[in-house]
């Protein structure tokens, strides 16, 4: 167990404290498909379940191998229309990611240029000591 919390590729990933729970967040995907103001079925729970465990794990140009499976043809449009939309999910994701590092490395300019001014106070004075 400890090799495999410890593998490289998995703690890559967790870099900079910016993971979550994946299990809110596979939640969060089925729960996009299937709102929750409305009553849905067993049968419709599970097959949401199963399209965002693709969509989690694969994006939803995902869907392109599932698609062959079961018959569906899968036309320019259709992988167009895929792989646009996995690209702006990553776009997304990138943008965040940078506006998150921005932040972070603001508040460090301004925790430096705090203690600088800290430094440069003046330490003697009439009366100081």
């Amino acid at each position: 167990m400890i090799d495999t919390l410890t593998n490289p590729i998995l703690l890559r990933r967790c870099l900079r404290g910016a993971t979550q729970n994946a299990n809110e967040s596979i939640n969060s995907v089925v729960w996009s498909i299937l709102p929750k103001s409305k009553y849905h079925g067993y049968r419709s729970i599970r097959g949401a379940a199963a399209i965002s465990s693709i969509f989690f794990n694969r994006g939803r140009s995902g869907l392109v191998k599932f698609f062959d499976q079961v018959g569906i043809p899968v036309t320019d449009e259709l992988l167009g229309a895929l792989l646009g939309k996995d690209y702006k999910r990553i776009e997304k994701a990138e943008n965040n990611t940078q506006r998150h590092d921005i932040i972070k490395r603001r508040k460090e300019q301004q925790r430096i240029q705090g203690q600088i001014e800290e430094d440069e106070e003046i330490d003697y004075g009439a009366g100081i000591h």
